[in-house]
């Protein structure tokens, strides 16, 4: 029976459970396959095919085909192989499947004919779930679908216990201020904007922890850089977090409002900063992404997250580091007067008590002391000329030749400098005689005690495990030592020994034990005057030495004044060829010099400086030291007599024949000019006396007077005395040690730009817009939305040029309250043919058989 086209289209448009309200609003053609087995594919159900009637109308279109897309679409081949089979009036969806009917929409490559469902080769399932896809497909075997679509069907259909599907919203995709994700992600911008914001702080001001980071203040540097490395650590996770969110919402409101929509190469973006290694495995997102502002800004902020905590341990973390020199004033103990011969004597440490000796157990202590002392400086000073004479690097210049050598508490190297420097070789010519004159300064001990007063703060090398390290430049006094040597002949001698010229003379010869206390030494007016006196500033507050013999060759006679106002002690020695040499020795407390401390944990090292445009020498803090020339030290000649003694300078007495009076003899010049491979006695002389000088400034003022009103020149208790000073010291400092670490002030500081754009952000941003770029709003929102040809062969998991770069939208069916995303931009508005339930339409790529099916549909409804 032949129905017209308005019959067909009534009956077409009977009430039917298994027609969808798309197949009736549609434009397309409607096809349904009473009669037909069910095309079935894995994952979805197919729309039955066509009656044996149509295949005529199908046969018609087959040239129309590209054999090349016989796969694609519905995949109709072959029609006029199949037998036609006459329909009978049935209504719709009702009809059994009659055995035997092609099904037209089988693809030739991978679907069975003659009945039977499809059943791709790919497929794994065994046959009872076969059986059972099949028969619930059977059940859906009118399902609408449009022949111009390439993406059939236009949704997965569902079993008959779901019904008619619909993904309606159970909670809008905004949510308020107040809500529990709004107000954790504005707590973690604000504590990664504030904390990021501290680090940068930290690392431009650069703080010094002193005495708080330390084995022995408040925090060991253990527990400070697991704290630190804990809150790089959580800035930024914190930072991550809060970038992923902001990325989020940008990318998911942009695809929801915006026209222009995401790309998919956008939305991996989220992993570049969650997962870095993405950026390499993934490197096709990143070439599309990057090149957006937003793409270019994630990846900047991609990078900076993989090196934060790297540049919090190079610039923010505690580090041992030396400062910057800065001027301060320290303090120092104050007990004793310089040179203080009964105090040094009270503080020899020896074993024998006072009760056990009165008289002579102080004596006896100090000059152990001073002869231990000297002789070990002694030594260093001639090794260091036996290194100087192998290397062949000796000079005549005293500047270039060893310094002075001492040693202060058995783990402080002290070393003096040669200052005053004069010509010998000119006062040799001006005097008429071999004449060396050196002046030699060793530095304030009592600096080292200053370092070490817990009132100055300093943090000891001990401190910082042991890896502590400063260095004091102190503008106070440095004590000194001049040593004045003349050659004279035994004529010019005699003023100066005591013989037959002297009226008090009896023909008894002097001794150790007699002399000096034993003779009168009264001068008589005749002998005063010496030829040496201008030289050696013989005057009447002056007056020469009296000698009580001329020593014998390699020998040496001492002579110090026990009266108290004389300047110098006097030694007199005897080359190999008995040429006499006088030599006084005085000290004095130079202006013109300062002291440096170096500390380590393996030692220390005073030196004293007296450079003519030193900085920090003590004459430019106290303006009103006296020169050189006024500033001798008295007190300093009864500390040199019990050296003398120590050191068997006096032993030439009684032809002693002592070691040392040897070598000194031997050291005496030949010519006016220092020789290159040899010390001159006069230096030797000033090494010698060097740790007296060390001794002497030992609890000592740091000016050049005693400024106490006491009745003796030592104090009961110890006062604290201020003087000037530079300090640098290696302690825990936030800021890098290298200069090349300063790179890494730039991620500190993008960091932070960012953490405060993010947190300015969400504070003014309202409502918080789900976060569809998450793998869990991602996946039901993919899976809700209706197939798109954009993504054609990209099922396995590549991606084409065109699918990275292809547009996105988040579309709503507000009568239906539901969300799924479409492709925007790739097809053109008029090829959009299909909606999703109904009311959205989706745009869709023109199928290659479009053409065709729309040619068998209008067939079709005028046969019915």
């Amino acid at each position: 029976m032949e129905l017209d086209p308005e019959q067909a289209d009534g009956l077409l448009r009977e009430p039917s459970s298994h027609l969808s309200e798309y197949s009736l609003n549609s434009n397309s053609t409607l096809v349904t396959s009473p009669t037909s087995p069910i095309l079935q594919q894995h994952g979805q159900y197919r729309a039955s095919s066509i009656t044996e009637e149509d295949r005529e109308a199908g046969t018609s279109q087959q040239d129309e085909l590209d054999p090349n897309n016989r796969a694609h679409g519905l995949g109709i081949s072959y029609i006029d192989s199949q037998k036609r089979i006459p329909i009978s009036r049935k209504s719709v969806g009702s009809s059994p499947t009659i055995p035997g009917s092609t099904n037209l929409l089988l693809p030739p490559t991978s679907a069975e004919v003659a009945g039977k469902g499809y059943r791709s080769v790919e497929d794994d399932f065994d046959e009872g779930q076969e059986e059972s896809f099949r028969s619930g497909s059977r059940s859906l075997s009118n399902q609408a679908f449009t022949a111009n679509s390439d993406c059939e069907p236009l949704h997965n259909g569902f079993s008959p216990s779901q019904g008619d599907f619909e993904c309606r919203l159970k909670k809008r995709p905004e949510s308020g201020r107040g809500s529990w994700l709004a107000v954790s992600i504005l707590i973690l911008s604000i504590y990664s904007t504030v904390f990021s914001g501290i680090w940068l702080l930290i690392a431009i001001i650069r703080p010094r922890y002193g005495q708080t980071v330390s084995t022995t203040g408040r925090l060991p540097i253990t527990t400070v850089s697991t704290l630190y490395a804990a809150f790089a650590k959580s800035i930024e996770l914190s930072f991550v977090t809060v970038f992923v969110a902001f990325v989020g919402q940008s990318l998911s409101k942009r695809a929801r409002f915006q026209p222009q929509g995401v790309t998919i190469a956008e939305m991996s973006m989220r992993s570049w900063v969650v997962q870095p290694g993405t950026m390499i495995s993934h490197w096709e997102s990143v070439r599309y992404a990057a090149a957006t502002r937003l793409g270019l800004f994630t990846l900047l902020v991609a990078l900076m997250a993989m090196v934060y905590t790297t540049a919090s341990d190079a610039l923010v973390a505690p580090v041992l580091k030396f400062g910057k020199t800065e001027s301060r004033v320290m303090y120092g103990k104050v007990s004793v007067s310089f040179a203080n011969t009964d105090y040094i004597m009270d503080h020899c440490n020896t074993p024998i008590q006072q009760a056990t000796d009165p008289v002579n157990y102080g004596r006896t202590c100090i000059q152990i002391e001073h002869a231990g002392q000297a002789y070990h400086n002694y030594l260093q000073y001639l090794t260091t000329w036996v290194d100087k004479i192998n290397s062949r690097n000796g000079s005549d210049d005293l500047e270039y030749r060893p310094a002075p050598v001492g040693m202060l508490y058995d783990n402080t190297s002290v070393k003096g400098s040669w200052t005053n420097i004069k010509d010998n070789s000119l006062l040799s010519e001006e005097y008429r005689r071999i004449v060396t004159n050196v002046t030699m300064s060793m530095p304030h001990a009592g600096v080292v005690a200053a370092a070490t007063d817990p009132r100055n703060g300093i943090l000891q090398p001990s401190d910082p495990s042991g890896l502590g390290e400063y260095s004091i430049q102190a503008s106070v006094p440095s004590p000194g030592v001049n040593v004045l040597c003349a050659n004279m002949s035994s004529d010019e001698m005699a003023p100066m020994v005591y013989g037959a010229q002297w009226p008090s003379f009896n023909g008894t010869a002097p001794n150790a034990t007699s002399w000096p206390d034993g003779f009168d030494l009264t001068v008589p007016g005749s002998l005063v005057p010496t030829v040496v006196d201008d030289l050696f500033g013989f005057d009447e507050s002056e007056t020469h030495p009296i000698f009580p013999s001329l020593p014998q060759p390699y020998n040496t006679v001492f002579n110090y004044s026990k009266s108290y106002g004389h300047k110098s002690v006097y030694l007199l020695a005897t080359s190999a060829t008995e040429t006499y040499t006088l030599c006084s020795l005085r000290v004095i407390i130079s202006p013109n010099c300062s002291t440096e401390y170096n500390a380590s944990m393996s030692g220390g090292f005073l030196t004293s400086h007296c450079e003519p445009n030193n900085p920090i020498s003590y004459i430019r803090s106290q303006v009103e030291a006296p020169n050189v020339n006024n500033a001798w030290a008295k007190d300093w000649v009864s500390v040199a007599s019990e050296w003398g003694t120590s050191l068997s300078l006096n032993d030439g007495i009684s032809d002693g024949d002592s070691a040392n009076a040897r070598l000194l003899s031997q050291l005496i010049p030949t010519s006016g000019a220092l020789n290159p491979s040899l010390p001159s006695i006069s230096e030797a002389l000033a090494v010698l006396a060097a740790s007296t000088l060390v001794l002497s400034s030992q609890g000592a003022p740091f000016v050049h007077y005693w400024n106490y009103s006491t009745p003796v020149n030592t104090l009961t208790e110890p006062q604290y005395q201020a003087f000037n000073a530079t300090l640098r010291t290696q302690e825990y400092q936030s800021g890098g040690t290298k200069r090349w670490q300063g790179i890494f002030y730039i991620v500190l500081m993008v960091v932070f730009v960012t953490n405060f754009f993010c947190l300015i952000y969400f504070s003014i941003s309202g409502s918080h817009f789900t976060d569809f770029m998450e793998p869990q709003n991602l996946f039901p929102l993919s899976l809700n939305s209706p197939p798109s040809a954009v993504l054609d062969g990209s099922c396995g998991g590549s991606l084409e040029r065109e699918q990275f770069s292809a547009s996105w939208r988040i579309m709503h069916d507000r009568e239906r309250q539901h969300l799924y995303i479409e492709s925007r931009g790739s097809v053109r508005k008029e090829e959009r043919k299909r909606s999703f339930s109904g009311q959205n339409k989706f745009k869709m790529k023109r199928s290659p058989i479009e053409s065709a099916f729309r040619e068998l549909g209008r067939k079709r409804t005028s046969r019915l």
